[in-house]
């Protein structure tokens, strides 16, 4: 039986109290603040935890080793392992974190490489998961799709960084961190622009240098893969699907995905589900 032994914790966090499904059921989210007494025990616990250190540091007993991780820091603690973490007694770590269950978790860890995978060091990114608990906050009845879509970006992003994709150049990072983190809004490349300081020739121009594909179609392929996972790896309905994805009704996403993907949504859908593993 999963059993768990938390000591001292000082924490503000948010509990979902919404529907949930055996693909995706988020649970908690939260900051923990500085306390050199924090120490958690787990075993075979069925939930996946994302943590980022905010600030000091704290480490992780698993498999046997122990693991420091620092301010900019990230981690992922899988579902059903052994793990001890604890705060650092000189400089107890501040953290943000989202512990969540479901195969919808496992399946995206698997397909982005990241199903082995504890420390993800020097990350210095706390915007994503910054942005699920802002989700969690403000709804934590009916945010669970909104939840699943900002989860599968931040896996994307942990991937692309250990895959070493980041370019030297910093402006041509933040235009591409913009892009991923607002897939489920309409951009245009004046508004992009506008938010890193260019002008529209110049983003254009230093987009494709560094990553060899223009800004907008950029933006374009990246909400075709993730709206393919929503509909491969969820029950979502199509409408539920657009609505999620910032499109204005079911009809423009079906025309974008088709256009995108050579395939309407209930074909691709259709295709890539295993038979079994979601619901009709």
């Amino acid at each position: 039986m999963p059993q768990e032994i938390t000591r001292t914790q000082i924490e503000k966090y948010v509990v979902y109290t919404g529907p949930t499904a055996e693909s995706f059921s988020p649970t908690m989210a939260g900051i923990t603040y500085p306390d050199p007494a924090y120490e958690i025990l787990v075993y075979r616990r069925p939930l996946c935890v994302f943590e980022y250190v905010l600030s000091g540091r704290g480490h992780i007993e698993r498999n046997g080793s122990i693991l420091t991780v620092n301010a900019g820091d990230a981690y992922i603690l899988t579902a059903g392992t052994y793990h001890h973490y604890y705060s650092d007694k000189v400089d107890p770590w501040t953290k943000i974190w989202f512990n969540v269950s479901g195969s919808l978790v496992q399946h995206l860890l698997s397909d982005y490489g990241l199903d082995g995978v504890t420390l993800i060091p020097r990350f210095h990114n706390e915007t994503p998961l910054t942005r699920i608990l802002d989700a969690f906050t403000a709804d934590p009845v009916h945010s669970a799709d909104k939840l699943a879509v900002l989860l599968h970006q931040y896996i994307q992003e942990l991937a692309d960084f250990l895959a070493n994709k980041v370019p030297i150049n910093p402006t041509a990072l933040a235009i591409r961190n913009y892009i991923d983190m607002h897939l489920t809004e309409s951009l245009s490349l004046d508004h992009l622009a506008d938010t890193v300081s260019l002008s529209r020739s110049r983003l254009i121009h230093l987009f494709q240098e560094v990553y060899h594909v223009a800004p907008y179609q950029y933006y374009l392929s990246q909400k075709c893969k993730l709206a393919q996972s929503m509909l491969s790896r969820t029950t979502l309905s199509v409408s539920a699907i657009s609505t999620q994805l910032g499109f204005l009704d079911p009809h423009h996403f079906s025309s974008f995905f088709k256009k995108q993907c050579g395939l309407s949504p209930a074909s691709y859908r259709k295709l890539h589900t295993a038979p079994g593993n979601f619901p009709t």
